[in-house]
């Protein structure tokens, strides 16, 4: 009844959050030792756990003044922060042409940047390429406001970033557009896969003058992930070649202003290198041995992932074993890739892989541990699940044993 007081956009946006209320419900119950030695270990997060004491610790020694109360520099960042990233940017990311301050907005977020980016070069209905699997808010992020269309593009196996997927691009482009969507964009990021064909190297370093037009590159990049702060809620718009891309979304960006203490507590890193630098290299030291820790427990179990991950919080897990035989049998549903809204959808699925995937979803949980489903990253097959390593050792063992255990207990069922 209340949502005959809503626009249709309002009315169509009641669902979007509905993924997100869950997470909430295990975030509400996270595991403590000592405080909630029964809550849930969450290895299904892209959130990095490892820094937080010694974050906490440097932040803490940040003085907030009365300059901070204020609206500050405006919406978009305030110059201090702008300066430290363009510097950043130029001194880690070695970039064919300079990045000046004037080519940034700072927004709340990469989940407000793509935002912004999609509200400022995107019609309604208009489609953006992405391959799977896709960050599971990538959805919401282009239509919930900006009102465009994920277009999640099989990867056939192969790795979303490589050369071989440019034919995938190109095919599912043309189908769209022979069913009308016009294709506006797409996104290139790191996927829930995780793999990688070679050592990463920013977009910023690649002379794309005989790829693609300067003013259709624009990038994004947040300090959630490699500075292990989701919680600050800040990311940047890089764009080099299109004022007014970068103009129009200032327009807006009163929607998206960052909170000033994050954009102070961000700007001190930045300009702290010696304690970035060592920031850095205990983080990766870190990563690595809940990386080595978690390859090790797939090991024993027999289970494979999918390899070549260089950085990240994840792997991509294959537990499609744990669904039982004849999953799939002749007569089952087939789903082509669409340009879809939401909900995620999986390529190869039929009633009886749906049903044994969310079976062994409720079992995993059930052991008070929550891995992130493929379903949610519009997998294409059934079975997969990404799996975070970047918690602290001692949680991540108790996480691995409760796991181990609920694996044997489901190993035992589907063997019969």
């Amino acid at each position: 009844m209340s949502e005959q007081t809503l626009s249709n956009r309002g009315q169509k946006n009641v669902s979007a959050g509905e993924a997100f209320d869950k997470l909430v419900e295990i975030f509400t119950d996270v595991y403590d030792k000592d405080k909630n030695p029964d809550g849930i270990i969450s290895l299904g997060v892209a959130e990095n756990g490892l820094m937080h004491h010694e974050l906490a610790a440097y932040f803490n020694k940040v003085e907030i003044n009365t300059r901070h109360l204020t609206y500050g520099d405006g919406p978009f960042g305030s110059r201090a922060l702008r300066s430290a990233l363009s510097n950043y940017f130029n001194d880690y990311f070695n970039p064919v042409n300079k990045v000046l301050p004037e080519h940034l907005v700072v927004a709340g977020g990469v989940t407000s940047a793509i935002d912004l980016t999609t509200f400022a070069t995107a019609n309604p209905g208009d489609g953006i390429l992405v391959g799977r699997p896709l960050y599971t808010s990538f959805s919401n992020d282009v239509s919930v406001r900006a009102e465009a269309k994920l277009v999640a593009v099989s990867s056939d196996g192969k790795d979303p970033m490589s050369e071989e997927m440019v034919e995938q691009y190109e095919k599912e482009l043309l189908k769209q557009e022979k069913a009308g969507t016009k294709i506006k964009a797409m996104i290139l990021a790191s996927h829930p896969d995780n793999r990688a064909s070679v050592p990463f190297t920013s977009a910023l370093a690649i002379d794309t003058t005989s790829i693609i037009d300067a003013n259709r590159v624009h990038i994004l990049y947040g300090m959630s992930k490699d500075f292990s702060c989701n919680g600050l809620r800040a990311g940047v718009l890089l764009s080099q070649s299109n004022a007014p891309l970068l103009k129009s979304v200032k327009s807006v960006a009163l929607f998206s202003w960052p909170a000033s203490v994050a954009d102070t507590y961000w700007t001190h890193m930045l300009t702290d290198r010696p304690f970035l630098d060592a920031y850095f290299r205990e983080n990766s030291k870190r990563l690595a041995e809940g990386y080595t820790l978690l390859t090790a427990f797939l090991k024993q179990q027999d289970i494979s992932w999918v390899r070549g991950s260089n950085a990240g919080f994840f792997i991509w897990v294959d537990f499609r074993s744990f669904l039982g035989k004849d999953i799939h049998v002749d007569g089952d549903e087939q789903v082509e890739t669409v340009a879809v809204e939401r909900p995620s959808q999986v390529y190869r699925t039929s009633k009886r892989a749906s049903e044994r995937d969310g079976w062994f979803f409720q079992k995993i949980v059930k052991a008070r541990v929550f891995v992130a489903s493929g379903n949610a990253f519009f997998a294409e097959e059934h079975g997969w699940y990404r799996v975070s390593f970047s918690v602290p050792k001692d949680v991540l063992e108790v996480g691995l044993e409760r796991l181990g255990k609920v694996l044997e207990e489901v190993k035992r069922e589907v063997d019969g």
